[in-house]
């Protein structure tokens, strides 16, 4: 009875520790993404855990990963112009490519 206690929480502990290591895990703006287009609007900094996308009246810029991924998360700040910003529309698009184009 003691040895399936034992086994019981032996594969417990590896279950806690495999989840604690994938909440873990994030991602490396230098490692793990491509800029795809605005080379000069798309900065990565804090050592690759931040990245900064830009937009002007040219063109904005596109990131894409290298990996395929079944899940994950990100957060935005979107900071609109000052004054009167009506009509500036603040969106971000998450495309799905099997292939860049």
């Amino acid at each position: 009875m003691a040895s399936s206690y034992a086994n019981n929480s032996v594969f417990l502990m590896l279950c806690l520790c495999l989840a604690v290591s994938t909440i873990a895990f994030g991602g490396n703006f230098n490692t793990d993404f491509n800029i795809l287009f605005g080379d000069k609007r798309a900065n990565i900094e804090g050592g690759g855990n931040n990245m900064t996308l830009t937009m002007d009246k040219y063109s904005g810029a596109g990131i894409g990963t290298k990996n395929e991924y079944l899940f994950g998360r990100f957060d935005m700040q979107i900071k609109l112009v000052p004054g009167n910003s009506a009509g500036t529309v603040t969106a971000y698009y998450v495309c799905i490519f099997t292939k860049l184009p």
